[in-house]
């Protein structure tokens, strides 16, 4: 279905941790991670941004993620924490153990653009997770309407060809990146594939970096028949952050799940 990866964006850990540094969803997981009281997995851990922080809460968690780069910069940022690095596919990863919680937060759960790989990730959860254990992500909120948020960080389900500006950052070597995405959404694959443009001067050139991304849109009844087709029940759904509910204008969807069989 795709013509490239989908891993564009994650060749270059260090300026992607610098065009990211926030702290989302890290209060959430801690409080996971207290409440679950036992080994922790996060899949497509990236760099370690909700990692870390939770390994420094002193339980043991091991991070999964396919981009060997991504890992290396995890492993230089959690020197002497309890954390354990494994490159693997969150499709097809096989450790062998089970765990008291497994997660995957950065909306990553989109990446996985079809029914076979969405159905792929959930059953190896679903191999990995103890029986009393949980499983959390998010995903962004198709319903959400289409307008930006506050800080214009939400990927609308509509066809742009007008170039959106995003926050911009200081890269590695000291340069302010300008970066900006256009967009195509397929109706029927439910798939938006945003194509991102960094751009920065440096000895009186300008440089363009250029990315392709594709995030499948899942709604929130098709969401709940996924799960159960996988054998998870949903113990709490949220809208955001805060813990409101779910409603037709939440930016996200986060679910926390179990085993039903």
């Amino acid at each position: 279905m795709l013509d490239h990866n989908n891993l564009e964006e994650f060749a270059d850990p260090v300026n992607y941790d610098l065009a990211d540094p926030s702290d989302t969803g890290v209060a959430f997981y801690s409080a996971l991670v207290q409440e679950a009281a036992g080994p922790v997995l996060e899949l497509a851990c990236g760099t370690g941004r909700v990692t870390i922080p939770l390994a420094q809460l002193g339980f043991p968690v091991t991070g999964v993620d396919i981009v060997p780069g991504m890992l290396a910069q995890a492993r230089r940022k959690s020197v002497g924490l309890p954390v354990r690095w494994v490159e693997g596919d969150a499709r097809t990863f096989d450790l062998g153990e089970h765990f008291r919680l497994i997660f995957l937060t950065g909306n990553a759960f989109q990446a996985f653009v079809t029914n076979a790989e969405q159905a792929a990730v959930l059953q190896h959860v679903h191999a990995h997770l103890d029986d009393g254990g949980m499983f959390a992500f998010e995903t962004r909120n198709p319903l959400f309407p289409n307008v930006k948020t506050p800080d214009g960080l939400f990927v609308t389900l509509e066809t742009r060809d007008q170039e959106a500006s995003w926050p911009s950052y200081i890269n590695a070597d000291g340069y302010e990146v300008r970066v900006s995405t256009t967009q195509v959404y397929d109706h029927v694959a439910q798939i938006v594939h945003l194509t991102g443009y960094k751009r920065w001067h440096a000895a009186g050139t300008e440089h363009t970096q250029i990315t392709r991304t594709a995030l499948r849109y899942t709604f929130p009844q098709e969401l709940v028949a996924l799960l159960d087709y996988n054998g998870f029940t949903i113990l709490r759904q949220y809208g955001d952050w805060n813990g409101e509910p779910l409603t037709a204008t939440s930016p996200s969807i986060i679910v926390v799940c179990r085993k039903s069989r």
